[in-house]
């Protein structure tokens, strides 16, 4: 079991947020710093990483564009100063490295095109997208492991997948209505990332995808939820879950008891659970991580 963060953090400081992330978990994420404004957002963070695409701000959302605007421009610009940020702290020799992007699903639905009309809804533009950023994100991993000289493990996070999935996203107008991608067909393009971990609502058809899902622990507790996780574990998945990271101890037994009503024996938090804290901080970090220690030694106690 390990204690990490998703990426996302408070403050605009890169080597702020690059020092506390090395220093309280076991598993250093490159920090994501939305607060600093336009462009720092998950989709403008991931819009620096795609090979061969360029987006913009357009009157309602990002916009795909056809050649590089000054946004995507600084974007780039941004992403290689703050990874030199973060090297000048970690140093060059660190063993394990998360990178996250938004996955192709939620990117998609992020992204306008120049009618105004989703991503997702153009079989081309959709697939040139996901393409550029599997690319993308290949490329940016790669750097990142030249610079640390150790382990990349990419995470792809998923926020609007449910709305995907169930049909709920929203078209250009009342009339306009965009259908919902079957569970089958989102699975597959998902697993053709190879992702170390999924951060996605509770989607037990889709938790496959990668080799950890990550949820948020809230909710858990509903019939459906058990039974998914149950099963989940069972055919030998890991799973990661958000908790606050505000008691340590009290959230260990919570884990360790939900496993309990799951079925399944306190053995496997050792080696199929991770956590990470719901909204991080040095505080929620250096909890998770203490979450983690005492599960790993004191699971079948608590």
């Amino acid at each position: 079991m390990t204690g990490f963060a998703l990426g996302p953090m408070p403050g605009t400081s890169m080597a702020e947020a690059a020092d506390i992330i090395l220093g309280e978990t076991a598993l250093p994420a490159l920090p994501q710093l939305p607060e600093r404004g336009l462009g720092s957002d998950a989709v403008g963070r991931t819009a620096s990483m795609l090979e061969a695409i360029s987006i913009d701000r357009g009157p309602r959302a990002w916009r795909m564009t056809a050649r590089p605007q000054l946004l995507t421009r600084r974007a780039w610009d941004r992403l290689e100063r703050d990874l030199d940020e973060v090297q000048e702290v970690w140093g060059e020799n660190v063993t394990r490295v998360k990178v996250q992007a938004l996955g192709p699903w939620s990117l998609a639905a992020s992204i306008e095109l120049s009618d105004g009309h989703r991503v997702l809804t153009d079989r081309g533009a959709f697939t040139e997208l996901a393409e550029s950023l599997r690319y993308g994100l290949d490329a940016h991993a790669q750097d990142v492991a030249s610079r640390f000289h150790g382990e990349v493990v990419v995470q792809l996070d998923e926020p609007l997948l449910g709305d995907v999935t169930a049909g709920r996203l929203p078209g250009t107008t009342d009339f306009d209505t965009i259908p919902a991608v079957p569970d089958e067909v989102a699975l597959d393009l998902l697993q053709s990332f190879e992702a170390d971990y999924l951060h996605a609502p509770p989607l037990w058809a889709l938790a496959p995808a990668a080799t950890t899902f990550l949820t948020d622990f809230r909710g858990l507790d509903t019939p459906r939820n058990l039974d998914g996780l149950g099963e989940h574990l069972s055919a030998g998945h890991r799973i990661g879950l958000g908790i606050p990271g505000a008691d340590a101890r009290a959230e260990a037994i919570a884990l360790a008891r939900h496993l309990d009503h799951v079925g399944l024996p306190r053995e496997l938090l050792v080696d199929y659970f991770d956590v990470y804290p719901v909204a991080a901080s040095a505080r929620t970090l250096r909890s998770v991580s203490e979450t983690a220690d005492i599960l790993t030694r004191d699971a079948g106690d608590l």
